[in-house]
């Protein structure tokens, strides 16, 4: 059942309800019992669609976020794997009061610098950089 959903809402991608659908399936994820082994799908989907606005922050980004600092390591892997506007974004949220704050702060510079990804998301993570570092 949860696979459907998820499939349902990247099916959903680009629909002009995509945000107030996503929500509602997000909601029936939760019902059905998803815990934090949903995150790595979730986080799946963004890199499928490294362009896409899922929110700000989103169902998905409320539902990885609930697990708290358990999810990171899940983020990291994404990020490294195929980062994308919206992870790059989800990274920039945990580096506030982390632990991991310098290793995720490094993480930004190292996307900023990959030609392998869209300029945007280069541009992003270049953008979140600077901010951290007060720049």
């Amino acid at each position: 059942m949860i696979t459907q959903l998820l499939q349902e809402i990247e099916d959903l991608i680009g629909s002009d309800y995509f945000q107030y659908d996503m929500e509602e399936k997000m909601e029936l994820i939760k019902q059905n019992g998803a815990g934090i082994e949903t995150v790595a799908p979730i986080l799946e989907i963004m890199e499928r669609n490294p362009l896409e606005d899922f929110g700000m922050p989103g169902a998905m980004v409320h539902f990885a976020e609930s697990f708290g600092e358990e999810y990171q390591p899940l983020l990291i892997n994404s990020l490294k794997k195929r980062p994308s506007m919206h992870t790059v974004w989800m990274l920039n949220r945990c580096i506030n009061g982390s632990a991991n704050k310098d290793e995720y702060i490094a993480l930004l510079k190292e996307i900023s610098e990959r030609t392998d990804i869209e300029k945007e998301i280069r541009d992003s993570a270049e953008d979140f950089y600077k901010f951290q570092l007060g720049k």
